[in-house]
């Protein structure tokens, strides 16, 4: 039956089988990333391209692999929980268990530091063969500036960054504030454009981290030269399922459901009937009875690579800054990209030309916005195009703690409240939790981590 079931869901949503290399290769639109031929191991026993190639492996895995994009999403208004595992419908219902008890984030808050450290050490090994600039050391610098981001923008303020030594010694870090890891992030970002200058995901990066402090005049200046084309992904593979698009491996087994207007004061996902979030029902359901399953066709494949910074962002950062100084071209920018919404989405969503056809036909096209005249309603609408052009990449959880720890918003307002889906009703939970794991640092007690605060 459930052999039935995944190939049926698979028809669905436009699933075909393909067989596609290991993805050692990151590319955007400004070239390939190539792994120089090695035959031998460095005297310290590991390979410079191997720690290079396993570090791009571990970033996509905790990107999308089942962490960073699909978790996040489940703590949003972006997705709800359409399984029975008590861990994910706690995260979805904003009332997760204590820390001793295990939750969803575990896994991504793990993945994270490992990609972290996977960039560090491949960065040292290249180092030590006398690679120190260039793109694959530039890249390396990305990745671990990104999930300094994911880190700030998901879990609970005061994180330790511990680490490990080349000799297999763990030092013990000291729990940084979700300001201090923001801050953290700008000088990598700025390593890796040190390293190789046309590396526009780390302006992307850099801005992305600026905007979590609150800097947006600086951040619209580091992606002025972005160009609204560029578009960096987070490739996947069906070679494992480590390397195949989690997201896409959650919904295919009926786990989470595409949300709209969740606890009502959520965005319409679905009834905005939006080209930018292709839809689709599957009849079958959740895997929890009763439980109705809409399909996100974003990521209709296992092998649906993920956008991790675009130009598309750089836009949406220009214009969210000009806003707050109260300028005048943040509508125009708005609609600038809504004017080429089919051009757009078509190069970031794999066959957006040919999805299976639902309530929102890919190629429409999207009216102009209006002005709505006051600065709370310029906000919202700002926020609203940020969710529908960034949906399901990660970016909502950091928008909604942004708007309550930033622009003053009750949470109670921004993230989904009321009445719950599977009964009872939402809690207060704004972030993920860390791993009960690190109460083992010394540096660190369980009591830093508070889940209502942004």
């Amino acid at each position: 039956m459930y052999r039935s079931l995944k190939e049926s869901r698979a028809a669905l949503v436009g699933w075909l089988p393909m067989t596609w290399a290991l993805a050692l290769l990151i590319s955007g639109c400004e070239g390939t990333l190539e792994v120089k031929e090695r035959e031998f191991l460095t005297p310290a026993g590991t390979s410079p391209d191997l720690m290079f190639a396993g570090a791009i492996q571990d970033f996509n895995t905790a990107y999308n692999g089942r962490r960073v994009v699909s978790v996040s999403a489940l703590l949003t208004d972006e997705t709800h929980s359409s399984h029975t595992a008590p861990s994910r419908t706690a995260t979805d219902q904003r009332a997760q268990f204590t820390m001793n008890q295990g939750n969803t984030g575990d896994g991504v808050y793990r993945a994270l530091h490992r990609a972290r450290r996977a960039s560090i050490r491949a960065i040292n090994a290249m180092a030590d063969d006398g690679d120190t600039t260039g793109s694959r050391v530039s890249l390396m610098k990305q990745y671990e500036g990104f999930t300094h981001v994911f880190l700030g923008e998901n879990f609970c303020s005061g994180i330790p960054f511990s680490e490990v030594t080349r000799e297999g010694g763990l030092v013990d870090g000291s729990p940084l504030s979700t300001q201090q890891i923001f801050e953290a992030a700008i000088p990598i970002f700025d390593e890796a454009l040190a390293a190789d200058g046309s590396n526009d995901a780390a302006r992307v990066g850099k801005a992305r981290a600026l905007m979590n402090l609150g800097r947006y005049t600086e951040a619209a200046g580091v992606i002025g030269s972005v160009p609204t084309s560029y578009v960096f992904f987070v490739e996947h593979s069906d070679n494992s399922s480590e390397q195949e698009n989690g997201f896409f491996n959650w919904q295919s087994s009926g786990q989470f459901s595409l949300s709209d207007l969740e606890g009502g004061n959520g965005l319409p996902f679905r009834s905005a009937a939006d080209p930018r979030v292709p839809w689709v029902e599957d009849p079958l359901g959740g895997f929890q009875p009763g439980i109705r399953l809409f399909i996100v066709q974003k990521y209709a494949f296992r092998t649906s690579d993920a956008v991790l910074a675009d130009g598309i962002e750089a836009r949406l950062i220009e214009a969210e800054a000009d806003l707050s100084t109260g300028g005048s071209s943040w509508l125009v920018k708005l609609n600038a990209l809504r004017a080429d919404v089919a051009n757009l989405m078509a190069p970031r969503v794999e066959n957006y030309s040919s999805l299976v056809p639902g309530p929102n036909n890919p190629t429409t096209t999207l009216a102009p916005l209006t002005d709505p005249g006051d600065a709370p309603s310029r906000l919202d609408l700002l926020m609203s195009e940020r969710a529908f052009w960034l949906h399901v990449t990660g970016h909502r959880l950091g928008d909604m703690r942004r708007l309550i720890r930033d622009y003053g918003r009750d949470p109670a307002d921004v993230f989904p409240s009321g009445p719950y889906l599977q009964g009872g009703d939402y809690g207060t939970d704004v972030v993920l939790p860390l791993e009960f794991d690190e109460v083992n640092n010394p540096n660190y007690t369980e009591d830093l981590c508070v889940y209502d605060t942004p």
